[in-house]
This record gives C-alpha cells, sequence and structure tokens, in this order.
C-alpha cells in the first residue's frame, strides 16, 4: 500500500509540472499580448468624408440611466446630419419614450416578445429589419446600451476610424463604477484585460478584436452581407466576432477615444450575466461560421492561424484549471484514505502539500492577470490603490463563479436560456465620466 501512495504522489508532482509548464509555454503569446499593449498607439488621421450612423440603443425600462447616455449623443462633435439615434423598446408604454421624444430622438417598438426572442440581438435584428423594410439607409450602426456614457468625439472618432477601411471598428471601455466595491473592480479587471491585453495584441497581429456587448460600430454592408442581423444569441457580441473572424472582417481595436459602462454590483446580478454569458459562449455558432461572404483580407495559413488561436486561446487556462482541480480533489481523497491506515504517516503531510500547492498555483495564476492589468492601464481605470489590493486579492472569486455559473446552467439549462432584466443605477462614481456626463 505505501508503494500505491509514493506512485501517488509521484505522478501528482510530475503531472502538477507538466501542468504548469504546458500552460506557460501555450501562454506565450499572451505574453506577448501583453508588451503590445505598452507601445504608443498612433492616432489614426481625421478624414472630411462623413459616415452615416445609426446609434442602436436597446433600453428596455431604462428611463433611470438614458439621460446620460442622450445627453452624451447630443453633445457629440460629429456632424448632427450623420447620425441618427434609435433607442429600442419593448412597449409604448415604457418611460424612456418622454425622455427620448426630449431630445428630438428616434424610437422604435418591438412587436415579437416571446421570452426566446428577448435578447438585444433579436432587438437589434428587429430594428435593422425595419430600416429594410422602409428603406432607410446607413453606412454603419454603432451599437451602445442605455447604461453607457460616451467622451464628446466618440463618433467622430470612429468615423476617421471607418475611412480607414476598418469594418468593425470598438473604442476603449471605462467604467462609471469599477470603485463601488469587489465584484466591480474585479470585472472592471476582467473587462480591461480583454481588450488592453486580448482585443489589443489581436488587432496589432490580425486586425481583429473580441467585442464584448457594445461601444462599437459594425459596417451596413458586413450585415448586408450576411443576410441581415444574424446574431440573436444569448451572447450576439461572441457571435459577431465569430462571423468576422470566419469571414475575414477588418477590426479594430481603438482605445484612444472612451465610452464608459456601468458594472453590476451585486452578486445576484453578476451571476445572472455569468450564466448568460456562459450560456451564450457555449451555443452553437456553426451556422455563424457558415454564413456570409469571405473577404480574404489574409492569407489562407493567416486565417487559419487567426481562428485557431480565437477558438482555443482560452483552452490552456481552462485546462491548467480543471487538472489543478481534480489533483487538489484526489489529495484531499488520498489523505483521507492515508489517515485511516496511517494516522501518523508522511503520507499525510504530502498530500496537504500537493493540495497546498494547487491552490496556490491557481491563486497565483488569477492573480498575475490582475496585477499586470492593475500596472498597465490603472493610469485609465483609476482604482484607489484599496482596490487594487482588493482586485488583486478577490479576482480569483469573481472569476470563480464562473464555475458556478456553469455547474448552475448544467442543472438548470433554463437560466442560460432566459433573458431576465438587470437593473442600472445610473450613478456615476468615476469623476472623468461624470465630466463626460456633465459636458465639463
Amino acid at each position: 500500500m505505501g508503494l500505491n501512495y509514493d506512485l501517488f504522489i509521484y505522478l501528482a508532482w510530475a503531472i502538477s509540472g507538466v501542468n504548469l509548464v504546458l500552460l506557460f509555454t501555450l501562454s506565450l503569446y499572451y505574453i506577448f499580448f501583453w508588451s503590445l499593449s505598452g507601445k504608443k498607439i498612433q492616432p489614426v488621421p481625421h478624414s472630411d468624408k462623413l459616415t452615416k450612423f445609426a446609434v442602436l440603443i436597446a433600453a428596455r425600462n431604462e428611463s433611470k440611466v438614458i439621460p446620460n447616455i442622450l445627453k452624451a449623443l447630443q453633445e457629440q462633435t460629429y456632424n448632427k446630419d450623420y447620425y441618427d439615434v434609435w433607442i429600442i423598446v419593448e412597449s409604448e408604454d415604457d418611460l424612456s419614450i418622454p425622455i427620448v421624444k426630449e431630445y428630438g430622438y428616434k424610437y422604435f417598438v418591438r412587436d415579437r416578445l416571446d421570452n426566446s426572442r428577448r435578447t438585444k440581438g433579436f432587438a437589434l435584428q428587429e430594428c435593422t429589419d425595419y430600416f429594410v423594410r422602409e428603406n432607410i439607409n446607413y453606412d454603419a450602426y454603432m451599437i451602445f446600451d442605455a447604461d453607457n456614457v460616451l467622451a464628446p468625439n466618440f463618433l467622430e472618432v470612429m468615423n476617421d476610424l471607418r475611412q480607414t477601411g476598418v469594418q468593425v471598428g470598438i473604442g476603449y471601455r471605462n467604467f462609471t463604477n469599477a470603485n463601488e466595491n469587489w465584484l466591480t473592480v474585479g470585472s472592471a479587471i476582467m473587462f480591461d484585460y480583454m481588450n488592453q491585453i486580448t482585443s489589443r495584441g489581436r488587432t496589432a497581429l490580425f486586425h481583429k478584436a473580441t467585442l464584448m456587448g457594445t461601444g462599437y460600430f459594425v459596417d451596413c454592408s458586413v450585415i448586408k452581407d450576411a443576410g441581415g442581423w444574424i446574431f440573436t444569441g444569448m451572447t450576439e457580441d461572441i457571435q459577431l466576432t465569430t462571423y468576422c473572424y470566419y469571414n475575414d472582417i477588418y477590426m479594430r481595436y481603438y482605445p484612444l477615444v472612451f465610452f464608459y459602462d456601468e458594472q453590476s454590483s451585486n452578486y445576484k446580478d453578476v451571476h445572472r450575466q455569468h450564466s448568460r454569458w456562459l450560456y451564450g459562449y457555449f451555443q452553437r455558432r456553426k451556422f455563424i461560421k457558415k454564413a456570409g461572404i469571405k473577404r480574404d483580407y489574409h492569407t489562407k495559413e493567416m486565417q487559419r492561424f487567426m481562428k485557431f488561436e480565437f477558438n482555443f486561446g482560452l483552452f490552456p487556462f481552462v485546462i491548467f484549471n480543471v487538472v489543478s482541480i481534480i489533483l487538489g480533489i484526489l489529495a484531499i481523497v488520498f489523505g483521507i484514505l492515508v489517515s485511516i491506515y496511517y494516522p501518523t504517516s508522511y503520507y499525510i503531510s504530502m498530500m496537504f502539500s500537493i493540495l497546498g500547492y494547487e491552490i496556490l498555483i491557481i491563486y497565483l495564476v488569477f492573480m498575475i492577470p490582475a496585477i499586470l492589468v492593475i500596472v498597465r492601464d490603472n493610469c485609465n481605470l483609476k482604482l484607489t490603490k484599496k482596490n487594487c489590493v482588493v482586485g488583486i486579492l478577490t479576482y480569483i472569486i469573481y472569476f470563480g463563479d464562473f464555475v458556478l455559473a456553469a455547474l448552475d446552467i448544467f442543472f438548470h439549462p433554463n437560466k442560460g436560456k432566459t433573458w431576465s432584466e438587470i437593473e442600472h443605477q445610473g450613478k456615476i462614481s468615476n469623476e472623468d465620466a461624470k465630466k463626460v456626463s456633465n459636458n465639463e
């Protein structure tokens, strides 16, 4: 029996070591991405040629927050004749409509409202289908959420970006309330990592980016070639990103122009978001991959590499954590068995050493990205010193909720399929965002 325990201990340490080496090796390009995030971005040239934008905001029962974005849109430096603002609601009784009318903007009322169609993607589909039916023509759609606030030059800069040939462009996502509590701090770190490291690296290497819900434009020709707005899943942004990869659409993440987003600050809402995102991420996207018209912006070899990186980029991280968790659980089980036969055996301490090591390594794997984000980008996030420490220490807990969300939708699949409203407060604590909102 002692020989078996010796063998287990040897294998556990060997597997753990190989697991760590593979994670580091397969994640080297993320380190490269992080190095790219420190390079200075050259501003795109100003263009006198103008894009006709349709600014689309899905805003079900968002009267509490919508004045901030309407005010920000009213104060845009971009030519007012070249953008229309459309608020998408579900009822003529929505309290946002009188506010929209005060600002002189347009609204669209949905009429296909069974629960399976109550995603933002379906709202955008109905509105863009309406444009086609009514022969209302635009050059590009700009997508926002009702809780967003955008810098006064956002549309102007996005136009300049589009005139360089970019077909899908996204700005820098900052936050109205990142310092509110540990949940908003964790959310800010996660989104900033995805944008400032992942999307910035993908833009530099592949002319691609990962869309994160809002703050982006998509050229109408892209939607037309796709056969309309076909991105209607729980995560329409991931579907559109997938479409852009498989059809080689020219994308660019451009961090020199800001918009601000409100983060959920209570655990119940955060968990619902994580459940919805996970369900949407793993929804079948086969039809997305086959739809549309390929641009062939890159060589065939580069296209294959881009798609491989996009599809499997997270797998080293996921596999590492799954293997580490399994080793930790096995260490506990074997520790219990050993304690029955050898209560004073050194095997018990070895089992706890393996368990402690796996916990420490997993913790460090989550701490390091949080540290990298804060070191590289806290000049923009402006987390307080206290919240920098809180974010680094609790990021594993914030991200760990994705595991609970995965279990939740596995045992209660309707939670992932069902759209549920998450109330926004519209309270702005970020001083920079507050200045934008107040037009200072």
